[in-house]
């Protein structure tokens, strides 16, 4: 079934020739929004070879984009605790400049296997019919709401928000997220609010500071700025809407087709080192630090504090509901026109069977039974979902 659904997309690409138009009006968005959000990373060509045990080997080059030394701590971690080698799978690493349009205009023909970056971009180039396919998470918070100390008392009720300024980066999940939970809120995100476009998160600072806007995000680095400047944080967007999408996992889709046993692999570490994140702090902080060179006290910052990280989370699991959700704003503020759904350009089974084989190797192993049940509870919009991974396939 899954070769026919990348034929029908194939098919698909050859008769929407509009894309190509639509392609670079994105990418120009892209490459200014991505240069500010800079959380990007990526993976190369695959290869296949025999080791000298006649065990089939695999290699995955990762991109790497950006100078920050945690850039995704799932394979990090995995990568430093032999996660990847106990499946016979070797990463390399690709150095890519630091731009949305650029990394997935080289996943898109080719030139890279696999990218991990901010929503949009993936979302983007697969609704437009390029060889992208979304297959997985990364992160979710890392996001603060300031304002006006001034101001705190009446914005901290979000049903207030009406007829008030909200400063944003053109396309960035703040303002997708924010403009899809409003509705939640008895709010419409294009009459009761304004949205200010801001170029980056240091001026959207800078603005709410001077009361240009009234609600500034930012991401958590910048929240010692904005406070410097005289803001008072106001919320998170943890706190408008859990467990938000952020950061996904992504393939050139005909590399997948052929060599998906890899990308497999590459979830079950990750989904190893999920769950050492969550049930061995001490440890995780060791490898990391030894990993990224880093000091110990760096790495809890940046992994365990939740109120400095703004609940920044690491989870590989795809949050298709999530993803629904930002697909839909981008369509609604008409960011992109596209006749696919994202289940077309969303490849829930990589994952899924990931966690099964991962499950299947420890089967009395509680911690992967939740991230069964989260799968099933944060997954479950996507088409003919109960068919497809209901109790059967876990069989």
């Amino acid at each position: 079934m899954k070769q026919e659904k990348m034929k029908i997309r194939k098919n698909e690409i050859r008769k929407n020739e509009i894309r190509k138009t639509i392609k670079k009006v994105s990418a120009l968005i892209l490459s200014v929004t991505l240069i500010t959000l800079g959380f990007t990373g990526c993976g190369s060509k695959l290869e296949t070879e025999s080791k000298s045990s006649d065990e089939e080997a695999y290699t995955l080059n990762i991109g790497e984009s950006g100078d920050a030394a945690l850039n995704n701590p799932l394979i990090q971690l995995a990568e430093e605790k032999g996660y990847f080698t106990d499946y016979n799978l070797s990463l390399n690493r690709t150095k890519l400049e630091n731009n949305g349009a650029v990394m997935y205009d080289a996943l898109s023909v080719g030139k890279i296997d696999a990218a991990y970056a901010q929503a949009v971009p993936p979302i983007s180039y697969g609704a437009q019919g390029y060889d992208v396919t979304l297959i997985a998470g990364v992160l979710s918070g890392g996001m603060v709401a300031v304002c006006l100390p001034e101001n705190k008392e009446e914005l901290s009720d979000i049903s207030n928000w009406k007829g008030h300024s909200i400063g944003v980066v053109q396309m960035s999940t703040s303002e997708l997220t924010t403009r899809n939970a409003l509705k939640e809120y008895g709010l419409d995100g294009n009459n009761d609010v304004t949205y200010v476009m801001i170029e980056d998160y240091a001026s959207i600072a800078l603005s709410t500071s001077k009361g240009n806007v009234d609600i500034g995000f930012i991401g958590s680095n910048y929240v010692e700025q904005a406070l410097e400047e005289g803001c008072v944080v106001l919320t998170t967007l943890y706190d408008i809407k859990k467990d938000y999408v952020c950061c996904r996992q992504s393939a050139y889709a005909k590399n997948l087709e052929e060599n998906r046993q890899a990308y497999v692999y590459y979830l079950q570490g990750q989904i190893k080192a999920y769950k050492d994140i969550n049930t061995d702090e001490e440890g995780t902080i060791k490898s990391l630090t030894s990993q990224t060179k880093e000091t110990e006290d760096y790495v809890y910052t940046y992994v365990y504090d939740e109120e400095g990280s703004a609940h920044r989370t690491y989870n590989p699991d795809p949050n298709y509901n999530g993803v629904q959700g930002l697909y839909e704003s981008i369509l609604e503020q008409k960011y992109l026109e596209s006749d696919l759904t994202l289940d077309q350009f969303y490849d829930l089974s990589v994952y899924a069977d990931a966690l099964k084989a991962v499950i299947k190797e420890n089967p009395d192993d509680e911690f992967y039974q939740n991230m069964k049940e989260y799968f099933k509870e944060h997954n479950n919009q996507y088409p003919d979902f109960d068919n497809k991974y209901g109790d059967t396939f876990w069989r």
